[in-house]
């Protein structure tokens, strides 16, 4: 716990800002929102460099959208971790939405023995719900810094916010795809190969007996 708390310190308090490879934004697999539905918003990283943990607020409208609670044991609404992190070996600082503020404070860091994150990925996923009086509102990106497990920060600049409108005649939007175990992705990863080498096992028990046949 006192290694956790150390290098989620260590990030917070980068003493070196680096210019900022890759890019942090907000993307939905539809802005047109079926009013009284349930959506989700996914924050997204590209062509990041390594970074072992993250400071980040997203900015909503609480009179229009409401956050679902994706962890019930835990007091306040929360968001989902994403996979870009290692969600096995991260420590959470703050994971909260914030109805004054009109934003959702998410910290966390990973611990040893977490490998560094780097390129692409899911940082984060926010459930939402709207009134059926909903018309349109932005969430936005108020601010994200990634830190590195040498204390170094990567500020990004997100300017652009998420727009979306509501209309009772838009189609309500699929939920997100379920994602594999690792177990599982290992496996599917194997099972080609398994398949050929048996075939070619086969292939050659078959020309054995064909040529003992001869």
């Amino acid at each position: 716990m006192i290694k956790s708390l150390i290098l989620t310190t260590s990030f917070l308090l980068g003493f070196a800002a680096h210019a900022t490879e890759g890019r942090v934004f907000l993307e939905t697999s539809s802005t047109q929102i079926k009013t009284a539905s349930e959506f989700y918003v996914d924050v997204m990283v590209k062509d990041l460099p390594e970074v072992y943990g993250v400071q980040l607020s997203v900015t909503y409208d609480p009179e229009t959208l409401t956050l679902i609670d994706q962890d019930p044991k835990t007091t306040g609404a929360q968001l989902e971790h994403g996979n870009f992190l290692d969600k096995k070996r991260l420590y959470t600082l703050r994971n909260q939405a914030t109805t004054e503020a009109k934003a959702v404070q998410y910290i966390v860091s990973q611990v040893a023995p977490a490998e560094s994150a780097s390129g692409d990925g899911r940082l984060a996923r926010l459930y939402f719900s709207a009134p059926t009086n909903a018309t349109n509102t932005d969430i936005s990106i108020k601010r994200v810094e990634f830190g590195t497990r040498h204390g170094e920060k990567h500020i990004y600049q997100t300017n652009t916010p998420l727009n979306l409108s509501f209309d009772a005649q838009f189609s309500q939007q699929e939920k997100p795809t379920p994602e594999m175990p690792d177990w599982l992705a290992v496996l599917s990863a194997l099972l080609p190969v398994s398949i050929i080498a048996m075939l070619f096992w086969r292939k050659m028990k078959s020309r054995g007996r064909s040529e003992q046949s001869a």
